[in-house]
């Protein structure tokens, strides 16, 4: 059944290997296709959203082998096909945004699907955009199935980044290779650490971009992967980011594989927990965190909103009233993000308050679990994790529906949690 039971956790303390970055993983494999030389890419995490991205370049006629946690690229995708060309993203919002500008490459029609709760999102910044190249789109109302054709015929071209910097991501991946150089303008780009991790994946297979503040992208065209690629993909501070919130209420975390300097967003979840009281502490690149006494915090997470839910469930754990901004980037995501915390923290007695573009918890020292509580993940990996911890200091055991939700990100998640 996809559903899960946790009993109470008294408190935390364990070691835990965190899984590689699914955001680096999917830009990685996107290159790696786009290549014509021999790639291979370590730590890769058998996720859901990195699947997607797999048997993407593979559709396009990638070939490449598994070895454990490593991918061998014998074969870049087929520049040189005349033939109809269809992939099917899954439920990866990354994936559909960034493979739907390898368009770009291919004048035949080039079907873009999806599956789940993508299908039901808005794509009118990927038509907008591809359309000022000179692509024509046939959609269902804005939303997949997008059918992409015709020749590019403009080189320059204006788009919206106030919704999500995906569609920039892979503009900025694809236009090295295409026979013309790129200008994108962006207005209003949200998400710059995202961008910055597409620019350094970028330049780690010999490939360049010029960056001018986030507003304006030249890339020159005509580029190459000159020589074999070897990457190893760092750890996920966005998966991280659960098992530090577990060590900042529930008592002492030791996390090994990820980046200290790392270029991904929600290594802010650090300055979050600091703020909130916990003690954090690197030993020989293993990051440590602590319980200490808990208070409530003020954070723009505006840039990293992938990072609202375990915030909420540190919110709940500490007395008074925290505050997040940058609400408005939570509707897009696999959930209307904002509305299903409120509905699933309510279930613990913790009130959540939506006013504009801020979010108000009102934390009562952790969720009241005084009877068996069974959560929703609405079909949500961060709504799964996320009250996965309200069973730290809880009385009675919880249950999530949809527990499987998790698949997309952070596989072992249960597995690791249990443990701890």
């Amino acid at each position: 059944m996809n559903e899960i039971l946790l009993h109470p956790k008294k408190d935390v303390l364990g070691h835990i290997l965190l899984p590689s970055s699914k955001s680096y993983a999917q830009r990685a494999l996107a290159l790696a296709g786009l290549s014509q030389e021999k790639v291979v890419i370590h730590r890769l995490v058998e996720s859901d959203d990195c699947i997607a991205a797999q048997n993407i370049i593979q559709a396009l006629g990638a070939e490449f082998t598994r070895e454990n946690d490593s991918l061998l690229l014998h074969k870049g995708i087929d520049f040189k096909t005349s033939e109809e060309l269809e992939i099917n993203c899954g439920e990866s919002g990354l994936s559909t945004r960034l493979f739907s500008a390898f368009s770009l490459l291919f004048d035949q029609s080039f079907t873009l699907n999806g599956e789940g709760s993508i299908a039901q999102r808005t794509m009118e910044m990927v038509i907008e955009g591809l359309e000022q190249f000179g692509k024509k789109i046939k959609s269902n109302q804005s939303k997949l199935p997008l059918v992409i054709s015709g020749k590019v015929n403009q080189h320059q071209v204006e788009i919206d980044g106030s919704i999500s910097s995906q569609f920039l991501t892979g503009l900025i991946t694809v236009a090295p290779f295409l026979n013309f150089d790129t200008e994108i303008t962006v207005r209003n780009l949200k998400s710059k650490p995202y961008i910055s991790m597409t620019i350094d994946l970028l330049n780690h297979f010999g490939l360049t971009c010029e960056n001018k503040k986030f507003e304006k992208f030249y890339i020159q065209g005509n580029q190459k992967v000159s020589e074999e690629i070897e990457y190893s993909v760092e750890g996920d501070w966005s998966a991280a980011s659960f098992m530090i919130v577990a060590g900042a209420i529930g008592g002492r975390m030791k996390l090994e594989g990820l980046k200290m300097n790392t270029h991904q967003g929600d290594v802010a979840i650090l300055e979050a927990v600091k703020q909130a009281g916990a003690r954090v502490k690197w030993e020989n690149d293993r990051l440590i965190i602590e319980k200490d006494k808990l208070q409530a915090i003020h954070f723009d997470a505006t840039e990293c909103p992938d990072l609202f839910p375990p915030l909420v469930v540190l919110a709940a754990y500490v007395n008074g009233k925290s505050t997040f901004k940058g609400v408005h980037r939570l509707k897009h995501k696999e959930s209307d993000r904002a509305i299903t915390l409120q509905q699933e923290c309510k279930k613990v007695d913790v009130i959540i308050e939506i006013i504009g573009d801020e979010m108000i918890v009102h934390g009562r020292g952790g969720g009241k679990v005084n009877e068996p509580i069974v959560f929703s993940s609405h079909n949500d990996h961060r709504i799964a994790m996320a009250m996965s911890l309200f069973s730290i200091g809880a009385h009675s055991p919880i249950k999530i529906t949809g527990a499987k939700a998790i698949d997309k990100s952070y596989p072992d998640f249960y597995k690791d949690f249990l443990t701890v």
